[in-house]
């Protein structure tokens, strides 16, 4: 199966802002080849917005003095950070925010919300920066860190088995299907793409809320 990649010119008019699925097989039998679209499920949805939000889950306790092992998804250890930054454009290849202030939020809340004709699910995350958290400062950029793969994998790979034990100890793995997880940049808001206007934050009398929602839809 050959998938035609997008010209350049086409991916930089998104601006990087949409995630689409899309899904496309082939059934073969005899000298026929035939091409078709598949359709999504609910059930297809909910399961990777639950990946993507769910943080530590089912847990195993063997016999005694023995390991436990959690099972993690991508929402474990997740984080958010503002930035100065207020120049610099989103690309596919960053790995940061491009002036960050290394502050983490007071508090994260998540949520996972479907609508009820399943058409839409979404993985909400909710972070709050208290008053006095951060400095009297310029916002101009935003970015949500979740635990992500680190697609050092070569293009093709085929049957890959990626798997990573997340802060590992003698008595405590946690498991998570992604190679070399750890914590990074999975999403950028930027005033520098227009995505808001920079604005003066004062930390010392104000708190700072941000909501960022990952979303799988049926369109």
């Amino acid at each position: 199966m050959k998938i035609k990649a997008k010209e350049i010119n086409e991916r930089l008019a998104e601006n990087y802002t949409k995630i689409k699925i899309n899904g496309i097989a082939e059934i073969i039998h005899d000298n026929n080849v035939i091409r078709v679209k598949n359709k999504f499920t609910r059930y297809l949805m909910s399961s990777i917005i639950v990946f993507i939000a769910d943080s530590t889950g089912t847990t195993y306790d063997g016999p005694a003095n023995s390991p436990k092992r959690y099972v993690v998804g991508m929402a474990y250890g997740c984080t958010a950070k503002a930035g100065n930054d207020t120049t610099t454009p989103t690309t596919p290849d960053m790995t940061d925010l491009a002036n960050k202030i290394d502050i983490s939020p007071s508090s994260l809340t998540r949520r996972l919300i479907k609508e009820p004709d399943y058409t839409l699910y979404i993985a909400e995350f909710i972070f709050v920066w208290n008053i006095g958290r951060l400095p009297d400062t310029t916002i101009g950029e935003f970015g949500v860190y979740l635990t992500t793969d680190n697609d050092d994998w070569a293009s093709g790979t085929i049957n890959p088995a990626r798997v990573t034990c997340v802060n590992c100890s003698t008595s405590v793995f946690r498991d998570i299907p992604l190679g070399n997880a750890d914590v990074r940049l999975a999403s950028r808001i930027a005033s520098a793409d227009g995505a808001f206007d920079p604005f003066e934050f004062h930390g010392s009398i104000n708190s700072l809320t941000f909501k960022w929602r990952f979303q799988v839809a049926i369109v």
